[in-house]
């Protein structure tokens, strides 16, 4: 299991779904111009559409909890009773919901283009100018700007905190500004590869000379630069997540589901910023009519919404920093 931090950071603190659909205004274009007047001159009297209604639908996502009744058998044979079986039965569901928050993060680093449409929206449409979805929420890039991201392709491969403040100016207007910036492993590397120079070494006294090098967190803008390996190799977002909110929707019938568990480990998901369950149900156990096996479902339903894609931005193309 890689590093999801994306999904732990919109999965958070979700919204309630509402609806058979979500219709979300974005303002396209200015109204009528304002006039200078004096005494009797006529005043405007017409109007100008300013909006129109993006449309988003739900998605669910299936991961599938299946064990035999021959394990549960040996299981329960073992010592512990009908206790041990309970144990094998949730270490299993555990493991599966970890797999499905994994998947999750996957998806939501797409275009949800996946299964025929059906796959959950991620910052592949959400951070986009149109060269990877023509659409979003129903309309066209082409026709509405705001729905385009800032999409910079940085000069020569090159990272440069020139690049990073000129395409955080792009979408960014006093207060209303990017919050949080996202990146490749490698790609934060690069970022610290431009730091350095500027306090090579830590020396903790003339006669110990203890040198200290790397770094723990890294800011820019007054911003934390968070890394996550689901993250397309050689990107940098610049996420703006007043506009980017999580949709949750729960599952008609069941309980919900936790990632945690302490049976399994060297994953991410035995810290808790990683335990997350937001829109994961788990179904219950259903028993198979024609073997001897039971199966289940952890199924997690919602979408990722951007009420306004221009004030996000993305650097591609990083392969080296100057």
């Amino acid at each position: 299991m890689r590093d999801n931090l994306f999904y732990s950071k919109i999965m958070r603190s979700p919204e309630r779904w509402r609806g058979a659909q979500e219709l979300h205004p974005i303002k396209y274009q200015k109204g009528v111009a304002s006039v200078a007047f004096s005494g009797f001159d006529l005043l405007p009297i017409d109007q100008i559409p300013t909006a129109v209604n993006m449309t988003f639908y739900p998605s669910f996502v299936a991961t599938n909890v299946a064990l035999a009744g021959t394990d549960l058998s040996v299981n329960e044979a073992e010592g512990n009773g009908s206790l041990q079986t309970l144990r094998l039965m949730d270490v299993t569901m555990t493991s599966r919901a970890q797999d499905a928050a994994d998947d999750i993060g996957n998806f939501l680093q797409g275009t949800g283009t996946g299964f025929g449409g059906k796959a959950p929206a991620g910052l592949g449409n959400i951070v986009d100018d149109g060269t990877n979805a023509a659409t979003y929420g129903g309309l066209a890039r082409a026709t509405y700007s705001g729905l385009k991201a800032a999409v910079t392709a940085v000069a020569g491969g090159n990272l440069t905190l020139l690049a990073i403040r000129q395409n955080n100016n792009t979408i960014s207007d006093g207060p209303v500004a990017p919050d949080m910036l996202v990146t490749d492993y490698n790609t934060w590397a690069l970022f610290e590869l431009l730091m350095t120079p500027f306090q090579r070494n830590n020396y903790s006294s003339y006669q110990d000379m203890k040198a200290g090098a790397g770094y723990q967190a890294q800011y820019w803008g007054g911003m934390e630069i968070f890394r996550d390996k689901k993250i397309t190799s050689g990107y940098f977002y610049q996420l703006n997540r007043e506009f980017i909110k999580f949709h949750s929707l729960k599952w008609w019938k069941g309980t919900s589901l936790s990632t945690a568990g302490k049976e399994i480990v060297g994953n991410v998901y035995g810290d808790n910023k990683y335990n997350i369950p937001s829109g994961f149900t788990w179904t219950g156990i259903i028993q198979a009519y024609n073997m001897g096996a039971i199966n289940g479902f952890v199924i997690w339903g919602g979408q990722v919404i951007c009420t306004a894609p221009f004030r996000n931005g993305l650097l591609t193309g990083i392969v080296n920093a100057a």
